[in-house]
């Protein structure tokens, strides 16, 4: 079971992270494809990242405060969200887009630290995991998928 300590971790991880390996891009890098299953470029994968992170407190806290039978990833359309979110910052320059990443992770430590226990421990399904707590889903959706794609995006491209 993921703590909260481990999420205050994990997040402030991502921000060092996505900070760390665009450091060495230069502004053509930011175009390069990357052999990543949603065939983004790094910019792309980017703006996946920062808009995950920027819708998560209000989702998160609906799926808290949700049904512990239901999953909200049934009959949703997560590509087409994906390429709506994406599309929403695509204009931003590399160094406006690394802030709102930032400030979006920023927002997410804060949301952990005030989030009640009873909450981030309820557990919910969500996609593919079942019945992992609310913890568990802000681990694997905004930590552990956001560093594989930070980790794409910097090492990968064709």
């Amino acid at each position: 079971m993921t703590t909260r300590e481990e999420l205050i971790d994990g997040f402030r991880t991502v921000i060092r992270e996505a900070k760390r390996v665009s450091s060495g891009f230069s502004t053509d890098d930011w175009a390069l494809p990357v052999h990543d299953e949603e065939g983004w470029n790094r910019k792309q994968i980017y703006c996946h990242i920062a808009a995950t992170a920027e819708i998560a407190p209000g989702f998160l806290g609906s799926l808290a405060q949700g049904s512990a039978d239901q999953n909200p990833m049934d009959n949703f359309d997560i590509n087409g969200f994906n390429a709506q979110m994406v599309a929403a910052r695509e204009a931003l320059s590399p160094q406006d887009l690394i802030n709102n990443l930032t400030g979006s992770y920023d927002k997410l430590i804060e949301f952990a630290q005030g989030m009640p226990q009873e909450q981030l421990d309820s557990r919910r399904n969500f996609g593919l995991l079942q019945g992992g707590t609310v913890a568990d889903v802000m681990d694997s959706v905004l930590i552990l998928h956001g560093i594989a794609h930070i980790y794409s995006a910097g090492g990968n491209a064709a």
